[in-house]
């Protein structure tokens, strides 16, 4: 019985990892002019209830802002020429600026704010608009890209990412070309716009998510 289920297992594996995957030649709709950021009406902060992570949207692009939990013990405050507490304030750690602090037992608690541009300044993605309400980030993925939509309404952003598993209904629509890339098959699709009209109600059928404007 342990044979069976470890064959099992390693076709289930082996399957799995052998199942075609799917990007872009080029940033979708194919032949819409990028932008650097959405409609300025859109911009502002977006925080999630189910994680810590925000976007902030303004004139240079969009950013995810997260926020990582650190900790020093007092005993290095004190020896520190550099690091000084005032108030629930640690000074020090960042350049020519506190950040807010806890002190629970020996240790104060601190939080650092990282920043990743995904569309816009410094972004190698590619950010194109569909309507008013409604964008693609294009993520560049080595020589390829890979789309997500993006949706505001009443003070909600929801991001949708893209479906990658091939589907026999992509060959209906367009003409496909197989690579193969670490051992696994990439589909390469070059939609025009009108096919890509017909492929983008079957790439975002996944999980929305829900982010709301501060």
């Amino acid at each position: 019985m342990k044979k069976v289920l470890l064959v099992f297992t390693l076709f289930v594996h082996l399957f799995s990892f052998s199942q075609k995957t799917v990007q872009f030649s080029d940033p979708l709709p194919f032949g819409s002019p990028s932008q650097t950021t959405t409609d300025k009406i859109h911009f502002g902060k977006y925080k999630s209830s189910d994680s810590q992570t925000t976007y902030v949207i303004d004139e240079k692009g969009i950013s995810i802002v997260t926020m990582a939990i650190a900790s020093i013990s007092r005993e290095q405050v004190r020896e520190s020429s550099k690091l000084q507490v005032r108030g629930n304030y640690l000074f020090g750690v960042k350049t020519n600026d506190s950040v807010p602090c806890v002190l629970e037992g020996e240790n104060y608690y601190y939080g650092i704010e990282s920043k990743l541009m995904i569309a816009g300044e410094g972004s190698l993605n590619t950010f194109t608009k569909l309507t008013a309400n409604r964008y693609v980030i294009n993520f560049h993925e080595g020589s390829y890209f890979e789309p997500s939509l993006l949706s505001f309404s009443g003070g909600t952003m929801t991001i949708i990412h893209s479906e990658l598993k091939f589907q026999p209904l992509f060959e209906s629509i367009l003409q496909i070309n197989t690579i193969t890339r670490y051992g696994s098959e990439v589909a390469i699709l070059a939609p025009t716009f009108e096919q890509w009209e017909r492929l983008e109600k079957a790439l975002f059928t996944g999980t929305k998510l829900l982010y709301t404007k501060e």
